[in-house]
């Protein structure tokens, strides 16, 4: 979906790679999530909206989607394009993709994360807070329970998608799903429909692709990061050698 509006011309379309590749970000939606999922600090304003996505055209998947009463406030006028998709298959595609990439206790991910948590502070003291309210905000408690999990995500799902309905308007929001093609989005936004074909890149082999190419990012500033203090040590290491061995 991010690459279908951005194709329309409403681009940069925010998305959550967005968070990794700009952890500084992350500070902020800490904030909107604890204010609103548990009273601390404020409410977020129209004012700091602009300030965290101002610089796009369009939003699209979470953080920002668990916040459309909030944007929906602040951007009155702003058109929702709800995608239906059937709640057991968008489950198993998050098992497949972000549950995946996040690896927890709850989720079967791969090693790497935690791996980086430690190694690149910058990453940790931002990202790996704002994952982890971000998904007890919209999917409830933790729990190690294969079959709790997924019942906790699709509840979560369908809440969300009902809250969309009743805040919105009827003429500012459309139903739709991905097989419908480019017609009936771009009569509700307005827009000339494009020659080239509908994209779908957002599937498992793309997120994928996409993940090892943003994990290769993470190791090489991970590495440039330690570099220093891998130094140090060698030369302490070193010295300590030459002490003793004279």
């Amino acid at each position: 979906m991010q690459t279908a509006l951005e194709q329309l011309g409403y681009g940069p379309c925010h998305h959550m790679h967005f968070c990794f590749q700009n952890p500084m970000e992350c500070e902020m939606w800490t904030e909107a999530f604890n204010a609103k999922f548990y009273n601390k600090g404020r409410k977020y304003t129209k004012k700091d909206w602009d300030q965290l996505l101002g610089h796009c055209q369009a939003v699209t998947d979470v953080p920002s989607a668990a916040f459309i009463p909030e944007l929906h406030e602040a951007y009155p006028d702003a058109k929702v394009v709800i995608v239906q998709r059937d709640p057991q298959k968008w489950f198993k595609s998050c098992q497949q993709t972000v549950m995946s990439f996040a690896g927890s206790e709850n989720f079967p991910g791969s090693l790497e994360m935690p791996m980086l948590y430690l190694l690149d502070r910058w990453l940790c003291r931002r990202l790996a807070p704002m994952m982890g309210i971000m998904f007890s905000s919209l999917f409830g408690a933790e729990t190690r329970d294969p079959v709790k999990v997924k019942e906790n995500w699709i509840q979560g799902y369908n809440k969300a998608y009902d809250e969309v309905r009743s805040i919105v308007p009827e003429e500012q929001r459309l139903e739709f799903s991905l097989d419908q093609g480019w017609e009936p989005l771009c009569k509700f936004l307005g827009n000339e429909v494009p020659k080239t074909p509908f994209p779908h890149e957002n599937d498992s082999s793309s997120f994928q692709e996409g993940r090892r190419v943003l994990l290769k990012r993470m190791w090489i500033r991970a590495f440039k990061m330690n570099v220093p203090y891998v130094a140090v040590a060698l030369s302490v290491a070193a010295a300590w050698w030459w002490q003793r061995s004279r």
